[in-house]
């Protein structure tokens, strides 16, 4: 029987496309903005570690049977106030819209890490403010490349609404078979590589008034 293999990383350009919630062109509101909406409402979200592991072990077992290679990503998102953002978030809308804001960059940037990554790769939120990667039939080299392209798509500064927020990840990686054969034994060592530091030096927070990548709530 002939397998079904992903695409190999690196992904071409056309994969590679902006996926937050910015303002679509005419095009793209009519041929692509609900294929759009479709891919942020069906990310997965799950409450812990333990439950994504269920996720995992699902894929490891499809990795077993067709002898395919896998990599498991954790990503973890820290959020700081941008320059001028404090006032806005002492202004009217207060901490309530703070909150807001910071819950609607996160589901942009789920959405965002999602096209960053293959079809067949998968990809869930767990918990409030970590995201669980499988990256199928790719190793440690092919890894290394996904977490450059989403520490370089994710991180930085976002506007949202009235709210100014700087984007980080911490970022923990572990090799199906390398780091371990089990889902738990995988995310445990993931987990110790999320906790070691960011995946490279922490940018400078932007200047008041640099450009925003701008997320609708």
């Amino acid at each position: 029987m002939q397998k079904h293999l992903p695409p190999p990383y690196p992904l071409p350009p056309a994969a590679a496309v902006l996926a937050e919630g910015l303002p679509p062109s005419g095009g793209e509101q009519a041929a692509g903005g609900g294929q759009r909406k479709a891919v942020q409402a069906e990310l997965p979200r799950v409450q812990g570690l333990s439950q994504f592991a269920v996720l995992l072990e699902r894929q490891l077992g499809e990795c077993r049977r067709h002898g395919l290679r896998a990599t498991v990503l954790l990503l973890e998102v820290e959020l700081a106030d941008a320059p001028a953002s404090a006032a806005a978030a002492d202004g009217s809308g207060g901490p309530g819209a703070q909150g807001r804001a910071q819950e609607a960059l996160l589901q942009a940037l789920g959405t965002r890490l999602r096209a960053r990554v293959r079809g067949s790769d998968v990809v869930a939120r767990v918990g409030e403010r970590q995201f669980g990667v499988v990256l199928v039939d790719a190793g440690r080299d092919e890894a290394e490349t996904v977490r450059a392209r989403l520490h370089k798509a994710l991180c930085g500064p976002y506007g949202v609404e009235t709210q100014r927020l700087y984007a980080l990840l911490r970022m923990g990686r572990a090799v199906y078979r390398e780091s371990g054969r089990s889902a738990m034994e995988l995310l445990q060592v993931a987990e110790q590589g999320l906790h070691g530091g960011p995946t490279g030096p922490a940018p400078a927070l932007p200047p008041a008034g640099a450009p925003l990548s701008l997320v609708r709530s």
